[in-house]
């Protein structure tokens, strides 16, 4: 019995045999294809840099002046409320009411005023030649374009509209711009242009007072009321800025770098 037992394991091996090497020959041919590089080669090897660190001077150009930083958020928030329950819905009505010829010309109306203002700070600023564009398109718009409704003048390459007002002035003098700020309802801002901004409602308010004086406007606060309305709607339906729609985490440090870089040029150009 002992051998037919040894005989049938005997039998079994030989049997299996050719089997076990299959699969070893099977598994042996199994080999690990070389992986094949999926991205194309583009020669751009830019080193590895190191981002900046707290006292690493080379992002001193992203710094703003800002110690006033926990009042401005405030601001900043009380700001969005503001424009966002407020001055988007009235100026989507006004937007409604008034078709984009007539808001054209509204606004065509108020950048003609403006230019006196826009004069004044390009004579105090000793800027000849923005002086005499400025008052080529004053010309140009009050005569030929009715009163400022429509805008010939744009039409010409070089009598382009220029961008001046008080807070350049004082920085093409030499005031500093003092502190970031957030001036509550009006948006970015800080103590020159504040201050800057102030004196240009001033003009504003000395020009129309003495418009309204030539054409007899007997009720001066109602139709101020109105004209400011009219100017604030104006202004907020060409701005594109929406708070919070930036697609940025960091919307207020944001704003507040490109609000003072843009106001550097400004005063440089």
């Amino acid at each position: 019995m002992t051998r037919f037992v040894s005989l049938l394991r005997l039998v079994l091996i030989c049997a299996l045999l050719p089997t076990l090497w299959a699969c070893g020959a099977a598994r042996t041919d199994h080999v690990m294809p070389e992986p094949v590089p999926s991205l194309t080669e583009t020669g751009f090897k830019a080193p590895v840099k190191r981002y900046g660190t707290e006292g690493d001077d080379s992002l001193d150009f992203l710094k703003v002046y800002d110690p006033w930083e926990p009042l401005n958020r405030n601001i900043y928030v009380f700001n969005a409320l503001f424009d966002n329950y407020l001055m988007l819905p009235a100026t989507r009505t006004y937007e409604f009411i008034l078709p984009q010829p007539v808001r054209t010309g509204v606004k065509n109306v108020i950048s003609n005023a403006n230019e006196v203002p826009t004069l004044i700070n390009c004579l105090l600023q000793g800027k000849l030649t923005k002086s005499a564009i400025t008052t080529s398109r004053l010309l140009i718009n009050t005569t030929f374009g009715l009163l400022g409704v429509f805008d010939p003048a744009s039409g010409a390459e070089n009598l382009q509209r220029q961008d001046e007002d008080v807070g350049q002035t004082l920085g093409v003098w030499g005031m500093g711009a003092g502190p970031y700020f957030v001036m509550p309802f009006m948006g970015p801002s800080n103590v020159r242009d504040t201050l800057g901004f102030g004196g240009d409602t001033l003009l504003v308010y000395l020009q129309m007072m003495y418009v309204y004086d030539k054409l007899g406007v007997s009720d001066f606060r109602s139709v101020a009321y109105t004209e400011l309305v009219v100017r604030l709607l104006n202004k907020r339906s060409n701005i594109k800025f929406t708070y919070y729609e930036t697609g940025s985490p960091f919307e207020y440090e944001l704003v507040r770098f490109i609000y003072t870089k843009k106001r550097e040029l400004d005063i440089e150009r």
